[in-house]
């Protein structure tokens, strides 16, 4: 069943009765529509299931996630962070959540192409720099309150290559 969906879906690409997004576009699409719902501890895995998988662990009023594994392959790392705790982290200056994901630069995916496809999606960005060293885009969603989505230009520490960073955060 699932080689006959592939060779279906990879004929009407040959034959052009589908559009593929650019894996920007793509990308861009599944933080926006994650990034707009309401978040819980326990939806926050599936919200993300399109970028990564998840796995829970659970230690002192936090709910802790580590990626078991990209599911697009643009992913590097992710991890998430929920805290569930009646503020005994920090009070208020501790964000209710955080997700954030590393993505690898690569042919067809850049920090630029998904800062377009973002800008697209969600306006002109609240903060932005393109400094050496403090290149990033912050874009500060009306709905729902408090929500910030972060796109931050990198290389990653254990090899150089260059990064992309995203990071969702909810204040309380």
């Amino acid at each position: 069943m699932r080689i006959l969906a592939v060779l279906t879906l990879s004929m009407l690409l040959a034959f052009g009765g589908v559009s593929s997004a650019a894996p920007t576009d793509d990308i861009a699409d599944a933080l926006v529509q994650a990034g707009a719902k309401p978040i819980t501890a326990e939806s926050l895995p599936d919200d993300f299931a399109r970028l990564t998988k998840f796995v829970r662990h659970e230690a002192n009023g936090m709910v802790l996630y580590t990626d078991g594994g990209s599911t697009d392959g643009y992913i590097r790392h992710a991890q998430a962070h929920f805290d569930v705790g009646a503020l005994p982290h920090g009070g208020e200056a501790m964000p209710l959540f955080s997700v954030a994901f590393e993505l690898v630069d690569q042919p067809g995916f850049t920090f630029d192409g998904l800062a377009a496809a973002l800008e697209q999606r969600l306006g002109t960005p609240s903060i932005s720099s393109n400094q050496i060293g403090a290149i990033f885009r912050t874009w500060l969603l009306k709905q729902p309150e408090g929500r910030s989505f972060t796109l931050a230009q990198a290389q990653a520490s254990d090899n150089g290559d260059p990064i992309t960073i995203v990071q969702l955060i909810q204040k309380r």
